[in-house]
């Protein structure tokens, strides 16, 4: 009877994840059969699962007429997922190596912890944090206004300093004993012993960077610095960035313009190389998560 009991809450588990792995993959399977769907399939009958009359028009509008956007959207957008995913690592990597250190050693270690669980919980404002941000620290229409302002997050320092814990107190010790400094220690020592939780915190930031829709809209008012994202924005709520070219007056007479679809296109542009990164990346998140979260 137990054995039946068992088996029937496995089942029962194993369709309820599989429900939501459905109603993940569902929106985006529409997504993808829309972008290459003919446009005047999907005005006159709507979305459908499977291209139902397959085109590749959509791609080919974009790529004539938005190629350089695109192109310098994209490179924004993987400038902002490196320079911010390093400076991120590192910010998060000292701050969390801080926090974990005896107060014989670093005697701000539980100010500091407290100062970042304080940041959780109680906030000065998004109107301050704007003017502060622009006024006080220029981060308006430039690379750094994209990264910047995130650099740290409480979230991922929990996950480095469970990691930082982990590492035997008899290893530093010995280091201790052998004249090693504390940056020695940080960068010999701790480092390469939390390298799986560091590992998970920059996969955690090139996500969120290069999803990242906030920053670009708080602080972004030129097209010159748009990431992807933030082309997308644009072109969902203003068709007409899309027929901004000259090269098109000829053609509006002749064709009809892939408004929809080419929505739908450029999410599926934006979303491609996080898919095709996460499948390799999977067992990092997994890894850190348990050890930043369980032993931390």
């Amino acid at each position: 009877m137990r054995k039946q009991k068992l088996h029937r809450e496995s089942r029962l588990c194993i369709g309820i994840l599989l429900t939501l792995v459905l109603l993940c993959i569902l929106p985006m399977l529409l997504v993808v059969s829309t972008s290459f769907t003919d446009e005047k399939y999907v005005r006159e009958f709507g979305y459908t699962l499977f291209p139902a009359k397959p085109s590749v028009e959509t791609y080919v509008f974009l790529f004539q007429t938005r190629w350089k956007l695109l192109m310098r959207a994209y490179g924004i957008t993987l400038c902002v997922v490196i320079l911010g995913t390093l400076y991120s690592v590192v910010m998060t990597t000292c701050f969390a190596y801080a926090v974990t250190q005896k107060k014989s050693v670093f005697r701000f270690s539980r100010a500091l912890s407290f100062f970042a669980w304080f940041t959780t919980v109680f906030s000065g404002g998004l109107l301050p944090w704007y003017i502060m941000c622009t006024q006080y620290y220029g981060l308006k229409n430039n690379i750094f206004a994209l990264f910047i302002p995130s650099g740290l997050s409480v979230w991922n320092m929990f996950i480095l300093r469970g990691n930082f814990r982990q590492v035997p107190e008899e290893l530093i010790e010995a280091a201790k004993l052998d004249g090693a400094s504390h940056g020695q220690i940080f960068v010999r020592v701790s480092i390469p012993l939390a390298r799986g939780g560091i590992v998970t915190v920059a996969l955690f930031n090139i996500l969120g960077f290069w999803n990242d829709f906030a920053l670009p809209n708080y602080f972004i008012s030129s097209a010159k610095w748009n990431t992807m994202t933030k082309m997308l924005y644009d072109m969902l709520n203003n068709v007409s960035a899309l027929l901004n070219n000259k090269d098109l007056q000829g053609m509006l007479d002749k064709v009809v313009v892939p408004t929809t679809t080419a929505r739908m296109a450029i999410v599926v542009l934006t979303v491609v190389p996080i898919v095709l990164l996460y499948p390799f990346t999977l067992k990092y998140f997994v890894r850190g998560i348990n050890v930043g979260g369980i032993k931390g």
